[in-house]
């Protein structure tokens, strides 16, 4: 701090940097408190999402060891690789407090294969119900997706935060106030030096 000029105009930028640093820290602050809340609000969402594919899950399973039982493991594993695997999944971006996150816009497969080959019903509702699985294995992997990128912002912005509060306002603070004295000082110098020389005209 010893090379901090002692002026008006050096007490005025100093000024108006805390003041930047103040808001900047507010803003900080509030952008924390929004992604903290996204990310406890995702991290519920997922929790809700894990059950209910579960739930699903269990009921294609149970649906998939029925059809096993009428159509035998080598039928059905030769009608899964005859089928169709192919699916269109389209994205796009939502934009949160300056983090972009991937948003599924629609899921589309080339087609349905219920009835297939003959196959019996047990396999097409087996099917219907893992198919229907999809959307929600995706939504679960754009969530978890969203949860770790909530997660890194807020680490990064819990940083800058700190940063500020912690390191920059203190020292600005601890610039404004030298210099605020350093001008005292001189101002009483000043004083000193006029009144002696008024002392000595009137002398």
């Amino acid at each position: 701090m010893a090379d901090v000029k002692a002026t008006r105009m050096e007490l005025l930028n100093t000024k108006k940097k805390l003041k930047l640093a103040n808001k900047g820290h507010k803003l900080l602050k509030q952008k924390t408190d929004v992604l903290v809340l996204e990310f406890f609000n995702t991290l519920r969402e997922i929790k809700k999402l894990r059950i209910e594919i579960g739930t699903k899950l269990y009921q294609a399973e149970e649906a998939l060891i029925r059809a096993q039982s009428i159509e035998g493991e080598a039928n059905i594993d030769s009608i899964i690789d005859s089928s169709c695997k192919e699916f269109d999944v389209e994205f796009e971006n939502r934009t949160l407090m300056g983090v972009r996150f991937p948003e599924i816009k629609s899921i589309r497969s080339s087609s349905e294969h219920f009835g297939y080959h003959g196959q019996s019903l047990e396999l097409d509702q087996a099917t219907a119900l893992y198919r229907k699985l999809l959307p929600h294995l995706l939504e679960l992997a754009k969530k978890q997706l969203m949860l770790k990128k909530l997660g890194e912002e807020i680490k990064k912005t819990k940083r800058r935060v700190n940063s500020l509060e912690f390191l920059m306002i203190p020292n600005i603070k601890k610039t404004k106030k030298i210099i605020s004295l350093k001008l005292e000082e001189l101002e009483r110098e000043s004083f000193t030096r006029l009144k002696n020389i008024k002392k000595k005209q009137q002398s």
